[in-house]
C-alpha cells in the first residue's frame, strides 16, 4: 500500500474553498443593501428563458441554491449528526434574517428566506451524505 499526500492536499483545497465560500456568503448576507437590486432585467430574462428552473420564483430558488454549499460544509464538519446539521441549517439563516431586519435598514427580513435557506442547507447535507454512501458501496464492491 502506497501512501501519498493527495488526501491532505485535497483536504487543504476543500478547506480553502469552504473558507472562501463562507467569507463570500457573509459579505453577501450582511451587505448593507440588496446586492441584486439592479438584477430585475436579468431575473425577468431568466424567467422567460427557463421558467421551470424557478418553480418558487427567482428569490426563493436562489436562496435555496445559495445555501447548498453551506449544507455540504455542515455535513463535512458534523458527519452522522443529522439533527445538529438540521438545527444549524435552520438557526444560522434565522439569525441572519433577524440581523438583517434589526441592524441593516437597507435589507428586508423574510421567513420565506429562512425556509428556502434551510432547504438549501438540507439539500447540500443530504447530497454529500448520499454521495459518501454511494462511494462506500462502490468501494466495497471493488474489493
Amino acid at each position: 500500500m502506497r501512501i501519498t499526500a493527495r488526501p491532505a492536499r485535497a483536504r487543504g483545497l476543500a478547506t480553502a474553498l469552504a473558507a472562501g465560500y463562507l467569507v463570500a456568503l457573509a459579505l453577501l448576507l450582511f451587505w448593507p443593501e440588496h446586492v441584486d437590486a439592479d438584477a430585475g432585467p436579468l431575473y425577468a430574462a431568466l424567467l422567460r428563458i427557463a421558467p421551470a428552473a424557478f418553480p418558487l420564483g427567482i428569490d426563493p430558488t436562489l436562496n435555496v441554491v445559495l445555501l447548498v454549499p453551506f449544507g455540504v460544509i455542515l455535513a463535512s464538519v458534523f458527519p452522522g449528526r443529522p439533527f445538529v446539521i438540521l438545527g444549524l441549517a435552520w438557526v444560522v439563516p434565522l439569525l441572519v434574517e433577524i440581523t438583517q431586519g434589526v441592524f441593516l435598514p437597507g435589507r428586508t427580513s423574510s421567513a420565506v428566506d429562512v425556509a428556502a435557506n434551510t432547504v438549501g442547507g438540507v439539500i447540500g447535507a443530504v447530497g454529500l451524505s448520499t454521495a459518501r454512501r454511494l462511494h462506500r458501496k462502490g468501494a466495497l464492491r471493488r474489493r
